[in-house]
């Protein structure tokens, strides 16, 4: 019997993981996606009418690209990503009306499906769970975007430091991979690894640091040391920056 019930225990835990992991609180817009299957396609010149800004920064950015202006009666434009505008656009307005992807990426998700996949990995930030969006870290709008990430023009690590600010520095001592950006080490989305790391243990460190010759510690080199992370408690602890050792130790 207890074999029994396990089995259904890590069916249940399997069929939850691909089914969406823990949903996000979907009431209203569930609401408003009822409500748009009553409205039609209005153009991109009547978003126009009230969102010149939105639409301006719009033409310039990478979603444009895909847009099919010469569609009729087809989504396009502003309406690829927040449904058909007839009812917004009628009742001048609103937010309760129009798809709105700061509120659910699910309609991020119709294109973008691999990042829900992503999502769903042991360690990944909380867009499912409902606790950021996709626009926490992605510009959808963004002329200053670098292409294909819609993340800052500035600099791909200023995304992040919006939420790890302890990480920006500026240190003494600054690790060379944050200059090639924090997805370096860490898959944005989602991962397998702790801390969304893109590979495990002294793994990651080996990416890089690849000499054949390792300095050595006492009468021990590096690779005669028990397997872990160079960033144990007692080594570089400090793997982003430090202000007190070139070898990022505490």
């Amino acid at each position: 019997m207890k074999t029994k019930a396990l089995i259904v225990f890590f069916a249940l835990v399997f069929v939850s993981f691909w089914a969406g992991g823990i949903p996000v609180s979907q009431a209203a817009q569930e609401k408003v996606n009822e409500m748009l299957k009553k409205a039609t396609y209005v153009g991109t010149e009547v978003c126009a009418t009230c969102h010149e800004k939105e639409l301006k920064e719009f033409k310039l950015s990478i979603h444009a690209r895909i847009s099919n202006d010469k569609a009729e009666g087809a989504a396009q434009g502003c309406e690829m990503c927040h449904g058909p505008g007839s009812i917004h656009a009628d009742a001048s307005g609103g937010k309760d009306n129009i798809i709105n992807p700061r509120k659910n990426p699910e309609i991020c998700f119709t294109c973008h499906l691999d990042k829900k996949m992503e999502f769903r990995l042991p360690y990944h930030h909380p867009v499912l769970e409902g606790h950021m969006s996709c626009a926490d870290c992605h510009n959808l709008h963004g002329v200053d975007a670098k292409p294909w990430t819609a993340t800052s023009m500035e600099d791909v690590n200023e995304v992040c430091f919006k939420c790890h600010k302890d990480k920006r520095g500026p240190f003494v001592f600054q690790h060379d991979a944050l200059r090639e950006g924090c997805t370096a080490c860490h898959q944005a989305h989602g991962s397998v690894n702790e801390k969304q790391l893109v590979a495990r243990d002294w793994n990651l460190c080996l990416r890089c640091h690849i000499q054949p010759n390792f300095p050595t510690l006492g009468n021990r080199t590096h690779t005669e040391i028990p397997q872990g992370s160079c960033w144990s408690s007692t080594c570089h602890s400090q793997p982003h920056g430090s202000n007190f050792d070139k070898h990022f130790r505490y």
